[in-house]
């Protein structure tokens, strides 16, 4: 719950069409930090640790984009989702020496369609 409103927290406030990436990085944070106890009130947690805790989803949604986007450029007639999510799995897993397996999808589900995730297929053209 807390990575998913960190994400939410993120989002809004570096995603804003008004202030956006204009801000420094303490401003930032102090602005996350903010947002991110309005979605969590009581939470301990400081702006230095939420940037910590970003920084390491940022790397695993990153790795996650890259390996979705390589299992939908391997599409083949007949897969389905299903297929292309294991697919996806298992070269997300390939990156980390197999050991581990991608487990922040509703961190993903808030922030794939943000600039920094989105995925631009490359493959053919499917109808």
């Amino acid at each position: 719950m807390e990575d998913v409103s960190l994400c939410e927290a993120w989002l809004q406030i570096c995603h804003c069409p008004v202030s956006g990436n204009e801000m420094k990085f303490f401003h930032m944070w102090k602005k996350i930090h903010a947002e991110f106890c309005e979605k969590i009130p009581g939470s301990t947690r400081t702006e230095m640790t939420l940037s910590s805790r970003w920084k390491i989803l940022n790397k695993e949604l990153g790795k996650w984009r890259d390996a979705l986007a390589k299992a939908m450029d391997n599409y083949r007639s007949g897969e389905n989702r299903t297929n292309e999510m294991i697919q996806a799995q298992m070269w997300f897993g390939a990156t980390g020496g197999g050991k581990k397996s991608f487990n922040h999808h509703e961190c993903w589900e808030v922030v794939k369609y943000c600039k920094r995730f989105i995925i631009i297929p490359t493959g053919p053209t499917l109808c």
